[in-house]
């Protein structure tokens, strides 16, 4: 189960680079790509990333102290939420 979400988070990283790599490629008219006109792909990449991320290091962690990284990991995946609930995108 580690390995699985381990490989998960590891995709997750490369699709939001990619998605990062075509929104800027599109948003300064580099080229066109449809569903990267804007920064909505973008968000829900770091979205599902960041919470793949956060089950990743609950399940390998070792001790207490590094409760703080997961809860960072949420953090950022909830403010992306609200960013696009405020539908800025």
């Amino acid at each position: 189960m580690k390995n699985t979400i381990n490989l998960l988070g590891w995709i997750g990283v490369i699709f939001t680079i990619l998605a990062l790599i075509l929104t800027l490629l599109t948003t300064y008219q580099f080229t066109y790509v449809k569903y990267f006109s804007d920064y909505y792909t973008l968000q829900w990449s770091i979205f599902t990333t960041m919470i793949i991320w956060a089950i990743n290091m609950i399940v390998s962690r070792t001790s207490f102290k590094n409760v703080i990284y997961p809860l960072t990991c949420v953090l950022i995946a909830c403010v992306t939420m609200f960013f696009m609930y405020m539908k800025v995108y």
